[in-house]
């Protein structure tokens, strides 16, 4: 399983510059053929845009750069390179995805950043391999995502704490999760200066919502993850009305340390 890490890191990263991702981004208006990883990545992140109107998007990549996130976290080293970095007017639904050929075209103005939604469908990935190797239930923590698949060690199902955004070692609820996916987004993630990592498309800007901190149950963790991020960007009570909406569950936590839950958030607690 960590090699599958390793090697979807070397597939998606923008901070490797042969990476399936960046190869996308430096040769707009072109087709390429990637990998079923990359396939299903680009799929996962055009779902996202749709589902959440736009506030998922694939138009910030230039924002992050400008605004100092060139660089890795990790390894200050590796430097994101868009060379092919312009502004234009299309956004995630007009990558072209071809299943048959396995192929993507990302059109020009648009960069493809796995970002979270990359940690959480490595998370995805990793949970259905396990099971291909014949594990009867598996639970992947992958740096605030949670993929589940088959059955959990206990019947209510895995048991998942949700950290205080003010202090890590400390938790404000937990749920039980017998499948699906978990991610839990936050913009004191990653900061430099004033500014955060997390951008509202609306703005290109770091978003300025009363949200520290957004938890999403969804299918899977991919999906969490674009979700978390949509209502970290939008006001809380904004937020909570969307994912109520599309039927999946949220915990969100207000600048003044308020936890505010969804309808069907209670279906999970414990």
């Amino acid at each position: 399983i960590y090699s599958l890490a390793i090697d979807l890191e070397s597939k998606w990263s923008r901070f490797i510059p042969d990476s399936e991702v960046m190869l996308l981004n430096n040769n707009p208006d072109s087709k390429h053929e990637v990998s079923d990883a990359t396939l299903r990545l680009v799929s996962e992140m055009k779902l996202g845009f749709e589902l959440t109107q736009g506030l998922y998007s694939g138009n910030v990549m230039g924002d992050l750069i400008d605004m100092g996130f060139a660089a890795s976290r990790t390894n200050p080293a590796n430097v994101t390179n868009w060379s092919a970095m312009s502004v234009g007017s299309k956004n995630l639904s007009d990558i072209e995805v071809d299943i048959d050929m396995k192929s993507v075209s990302v059109p020009r103005g648009v960069a493809i950043d796995a970002g979270g939604v990359g940690k959480g469908l490595a998370a995805d990935l990793m949970s259905d391999y396990a099971r291909e190797l014949g594990a009867m239930g598996v639970a992947v923590f992958a740096g605030g995502d949670v993929a589940v698949k088959g059955m959990a060690i206990d019947a209510a199902g895995w048991n998942v704490g949700i950290s205080d955004p003010r202090n890590s070692s400390d938790f404000i609820a937990s749920v039980s999760l017998s499948r699906g996916g978990l991610a839990t987004s936050s913009p004191m993630g990653w900061k430099i200066n004033k500014a955060h990592h997390i951008i509202d498309p609306r703005t290109h800007k770091s978003s300025d919502s009363d949200v520290s901190q957004a938890t999403v149950i969804a299918a899977n963790a991919s999906q969490a993850e674009m979700l978390a991020k949509m209502c970290v960007i939008l006001q809380s009570n904004e937020g909570l009305a969307r994912i109520d909406a599309l039927g999946v569950a949220a915990l969100i936590v207000d600048n003044s340390n308020q936890v505010h839950t969804s309808q069907n958030w209670g279906e999970f607690s414990c």
